[in-house]
């Protein structure tokens, strides 16, 4: 019952029912209810960043790996201390971590990958190095969008375009 009225509501497309009919069937609390922009064919993966329409960040903590397109409504609900989040068209709730503090921009021209001891050029003029060892990941993508934010662990860099786990960067 529970799968077939959030289903239905997702297609009629009321976010206010929805947020309703999700707290009072799963006994968890909506701590954000949005939408996020898909540009075609994003993948959503295991660090993966989600920028809400109301300018909310949220990194995927689950493993998972779902090519989605359009426009996704995004429902996050709090699970005690933890978060959850719904995106439509995937089953599963998702662990995730907000993310307040956030720079957002661009690698500054050709980005043809790194391999553990890359510096980084930003269109806003940040300068950021690779914090640790990885292994090699080769790339060829022009001003891909960069996400830098602070973790328990330091800084980490999720470049938009790779399929790969955000790294651990420092300002220069």
């Amino acid at each position: 019952m529970k799968k077939t009225l959030f289903s239905f509501l997702l297609s009629a497309g009321t976010l206010v029912g929805l947020t309703a009919a999700a707290q009072t069937t799963d006994n968890l609390k909506v701590a954000d209810s949005s939408y996020m922009n898909l540009r075609f064919n994003d993948q959503v993966a295991k660090g993966s960043i989600i920028k809400t329409g109301n300018n909310h960040y949220y990194e995927i903590t689950d493993k998972i790996n779902r090519r989605m397109s359009s426009e996704a409504k995004v429902l996050v609900y709090k699970d005690g201390r933890k978060l959850k989040m719904k995106l439509e068209g995937i089953d599963q709730l998702l662990s995730c971590n907000r993310i307040d503090d956030i720079i957002e921009s661009n690698i500054d021209g050709d980005f043809k990958g790194y391999d553990g001891n890359a510096s980084f050029k930003l269109q806003n003029g940040d300068r950021w190095a690779q914090d640790a060892p990885t292994g090699t990941v080769y790339a060829n993508l022009f001003r891909p969008a960069v996400f830098i934010y602070r973790t328990p662990e330091g800084y980490k860099m999720k470049i938009t375009g790779l399929n790969e786990d955000p790294i651990l960067v420092r300002k220069l």
